[in-house]
């Protein structure tokens, strides 16, 4: 049986605030830090295909990110960066914002 993450594509276009960027970035590298070195197109599949089907659960996620998370919450969640391996992205390299 095949792998779902070497199935079929597609390519999405996905706009959201830096803070939830910079927060995917540590997610891969706290994978890594574990010793699985996954992408962060893969990471976001990862998440998206073990997300919670509960129509409860799932609006309970929504709900708390469009009107209760505020700038700063991911950041101060984070663990401190010296202690997760860096990671190096393949492909174009994503310049940081002024």
């Amino acid at each position: 049986m095949d792998l779902l993450k070497d199935s079929d594509r597609r390519t999405t276009s996905v706009q959201w605030p830096d803070e939830v960027d910079a927060h995917l970035d540590l997610l891969v590298r706290l994978a890594a830090n574990e010793g699985i070195l996954i992408s962060r197109a893969q990471m976001l599949s990862a998440l998206v295909a073990d997300a919670n089907l509960n129509r409860t659960v799932v609006a309970k996620i929504a709900r708390r990110y469009l009107s209760q998370l505020k700038a700063g919450d991911l950041v101060r969640a984070a663990p401190p960066d010296d202690v997760l391996p860096a990671v190096r992205h393949r492909g174009r390299q994503r310049t940081p914002r002024a």
